[in-house]
């Protein structure tokens, strides 16, 4: 079990577009005696901020971008054991929607 938290919000900043943003925190599932380096999860803040623009009545483009910063974490119960510092993952995505 584990729990985790999001909120987020988006603007019209006028008719051609929307800026977005977001905030997480991702508590991590796995208990400390599974914790291996083979399943190295931990505690995470996410922060994330986006936009879509409405090129035409049809088409809008989305872009945005999510980076998860991760806690350190002591791995102490395998077969190697050692810290994991300063880990993090970034996320940029893009979209194309069309509406017939």
């Amino acid at each position: 079990d584990t729990d985790a938290f999001r909120i987020g919000v988006s603007y019209e900043f006028n008719e051609m577009f929307t800026g977005m943003a977001g905030f997480g925190i991702d508590n991590n599932p796995v208990p400390s005696q599974n914790l291996s380096f083979e399943l190295p999860d931990t505690d995470a803040l996410l922060f994330a901020i986006g936009g879509r623009y409405k090129v035409s009545e049809q088409m809008e483009l989305g872009l945005s971008f999510l980076y998860d910063y991760k806690d350190d974490r002591t791995v102490t119960n395998g077969t190697v054991n050692g810290k994991f510092t300063d880990a993090a993952a970034i996320l940029v995505t893009g979209g194309l929607s069309y509406k017939f």
